[in-house]
């Protein structure tokens, strides 16, 4: 009793007393609405004048700090940036991500079909111009397995396989080469110039929400098709085989029959040797990195330890001639001479690398908000597109693929401590060293050991088969999409796979947009609260009263289905009682039936003591039908010329055919404004929209042409 005692001391009641409003218009007058007049300029002069400060407006803003912070984010971050407390973070970061850039940029290099040093050019060149320009401090640009791999399948289609395989060292020189006979080398660095010009296209026109058709459930399907795409490009390394490279859908197909019939011809050595680093690998970074991670933050360079192991067992046991294990063979140093991308090409790859730009930007986009929402700073979308594009189109220039942020080496960077994009030329620093010096140390590495390091990064990928598990119990249509990418990017082809999943992704919006929620509202007694009355069992529908609420737009896609649904809450033309939505139980009926003998205007929630003590009697219940329609607009977002349309005709035939005035409530200001320029208001009176809806009700129930002048909730006492 005591404890009861104490809870009710701790209970806010709400008691609001004001005068119903009539109609929408006379809670307009007496709260003081004001339009906003609309901007005339019908005088030349004043077009002109307009224009003149436009203009100027644009230059001062072009002076403005402001401006130029946007431009270049590195004058705002660099000026608050704390040498004493930032820097060490960003210096261990930035030789954490060094090395991984190391074995990542040479493998992945190898899925785009060019020489394993494009890899690291690609993490030295465009990074500088994305530490300018870029508005995430946590993202490590540079090579990315699905981009690599789709910018690939490009340079297969466009290359001269002649002059691509005859050399790794040949694919740097392109002078004696005709201009009808590109190298993959060229083909690459015009795919990365395009992606960039598409990049900056799409930020300069304010098109980066379009990185919001590629959701995460779309991406994760996506990339985890792309990483089966990578594992049997790789197989052939892996195991020593010698199989042809395939083009066009159906490919991995095509090339998983080849492999099976290839291998009884793979090299034993070879196998061997990637047995041997993938297991060290792995048994790393699933046994001993958990366990030592929680002494020490500095991650052991695990891969990087095995290309050199690899390498040192390649250069003095002679694994190239003794056991046909294939090599990097030559690596060049020094920065690659500047070079202008076969610009005669940028026409036919036009097409093509739409997808790329798009994608890379997404992945990029999709890790710096999960950055951004973790450290709290903000990130701009059109800025990030600006930035990848003028990252991509400087790289194009000096031998660089497109370049996207990777997931495991951001995740690093942020881990071990990484604050700004500092971090990143600390990273680029130490691959100059690589670059100018160090590069051709590794020119003794076995293929099959740079493959194993491909594979065994990839495990992220595969274990995002779990966002398919999860998305099924919270939701199967994203769960559909996720497994339509995945198998059309599998069986089909990777740039077919990803326009097939987005078709499935903006099939499923259009889906929802055309059955959004709709519900029959009923009244809790003691409130002023209508809802749902199939998630409440104790609110009642007022008598003679229908309230409709439809979530979301009605447009030219799903007005047949708002009637449609509409109709069906309404049911048969004389068929509405008190007690027809009751459920069949004994207790929910009698509970109901009780509740809607509560006067509609008592918002005193001690009502519902007497109702769950059984005080109330229960009078005989009369069927009643319905003349009003409530139709709920709080959460009505749009209409268009159709929506009216159909609005008006619904307007007219529940009052000629079925004696129904509906009603309009809650409405939105720009929705009012929407109705009034497509002209409802014509056929529809204004006085049938109220600010809410229990100034709808009680105003009916108080109107002498309600025929329940004698129910049990007639006219509120004033």
């Amino acid at each position: 009793m005591a404890s009861n005692a104490s809870d009710e001391k701790h209970i806010l009641l709400l008691k609001i007393e004001r005068k119903v409003f009539q109609h929408q218009e006379q809670f307009d007058d007496n709260f003081q609405k004001t339009e906003t007049p609309p901007v005339k300029s019908s005088a030349d002069s004043g077009k002109v004048n307009q224009f003149k400060a436009s203009c100027f407006g644009n230059y001062t803003a072009i002076l403005s700090r402001d401006f130029w912070d946007g431009l270049f984010p590195i004058i705002k971050w660099m000026s608050k940036y704390s040498w004493k407390e930032q820097f060490l973070g960003d210096f261990v970061a930035g030789c954490t991500v060094a090395i991984m850039h190391i074995p990542q940029g040479m493998g992945y290099a190898l899925l785009g079909g060019v020489p394993p040093i494009i890899g690291l050019y690609m993490a030295f060149f465009p990074v500088l111009i994305y530490v300018c320009l870029g508005t995430s401090h946590h993202i490590s640009i540079g090579t990315f397995a699905v981009t690599t791999l789709m910018t690939g399948k490009i340079v297969d289609q466009y290359s001269n396989h002649e002059i691509a395989n005859s050399s790794s060292g040949s694919l740097l020189k392109t002078d004696n080469i005709s201009s009808n006979h590109f190298t993959s080398l060229e083909v690459a660095t015009a795919v990365c110039l395009m992606v960039g010009l598409w990049q900056i296209l799409m930020g300069i026109l304010r098109l980066g929400v379009l990185g919001i058709i590629l959701s995460d459930h779309l991406v994760s399907g996506f990339t985890t098709a792309a990483a089966v795409h990578v594992v049997v490009s790789q197989t052939k390394n892996l195991l020593g085989l010698k199989i042809p490279r395939f083009n066009g859908p159906f490919r991995l197909i095509r090339s998983v029959v080849a492999i099976f019939g290839a291998l009884p011809t793979a090299n034993p050595a070879e196998a061997f040797t990637s047995c041997v680093a993938i297991t060290v690998m792995a048994v790393h970074n699933d046994w001993l990195k958990p366990w030592y991670g929680k002494k020490i933050k500095f991650p052991l360079p695990t891969e990087l330890f095995v290309l050199v192991i690899g390498t040192i067992a390649s250069y003095f046991g002679d694994l190239n001639s003794n056991y046909d294990i294939k090599t990097l063979n030559h690596i060049p140093t020094g920065f690659p001479e500047p070079r202008v991308p076969p610009y005669e090409l940028l026409p036919r790859i036009m097409i093509d690398t739409i997808a790329v730009a798009i994608v890379a930007y997404a992945v990029s986009l999709s890790m710096a908000k999960i950055f951004a929402r973790k450290r709290g700073y903000e990130i701009s979308n059109n800025q990030e597109l600006l930035a990848q594009g003028a990252a991509n189109v400087f790289g194009s220039f000096f031998s660089c693929m497109p370049v996207s942020a990777s997931l495991s080496r951001s995740m690093l960077q942020e881990s071990v401590g990484g604050e700004t994009q500092l971090a990143s030329v600390v990273s680029c620093f130490l691959l100059l060293i690589i670059l100018l010096w160090i590069g051709p140390v590794f020119e003794s590495l076995p293929l099959a050991v740079l493959s194993s390091v491909i594979v065994v990064a990839l495990k992220g990928m595969f274990v995002q088969v779990r966002d398919f598990t999860s998305t099924l119990k919270s939701s199967p249509l994203d769960s559909a999409v996720w497994m339509a990418t995945f198998l059309a990017v599998v069986i089909v082809d990777i740039d077919i796979g990803l326009g097939m999943g987005i078709v499935a992704s903006i099939s499923v919006l259009i889906y929802r947009g055309h059955r959004p929620y709709a519900a029959t509202l009923g009244h809790l007694h003691g409130t002023e609260m209508h809802v749902d009355i199939k998630y409440f069992p104790s609110a009642v529908e007022v008598p003679g009263i229908k309230i409709f609420r439809w979530a979301g737009a009605i447009h030219f896609a799903n007005t047949e289905t708002f009637r449609h649904v509409l109709e069906s809450h309404l049911g048969p033309y004389k068929s509405a009682t008190l007690t027809s939505r009751i459920a069949p139980n004994a207790e929910n009926e009698s509970l109901s039936m009780q509740a809607a003998h509560v006067k509609y205007g008592t918002l005193d929630p001690l009502a519902s003591t007497s109702l769950n003590s059984g005080a109330i009697s229960t009078p005989d219940v009369s069927v009643v039908t319905i003349e009003y329609l409530i139709l709920d607009c709080s959460a009505l977002s749009y209409v268009d010329l159709s929506a009216t349309k159909v609005l008006t005709s619904l307007h007219n035939d529940l009052m000629n055919n079925r004696g129904i005035t509906l009603i309009l409530a809650n409405c939105s200001e720009p929705l009012i404004k929407q109705l009034d320029r497509c002209n409802y208001f014509l056929t529809f009176p204004k006085s049938q929209i109220y600010p809410s809806i229990m100034d709808a009700v009680l105003t009916i129930e108080s109107s002498n042409q309600f025929a329940f002048d004698s129910s049990i909730n007639s006219p509120m006492v004033p």
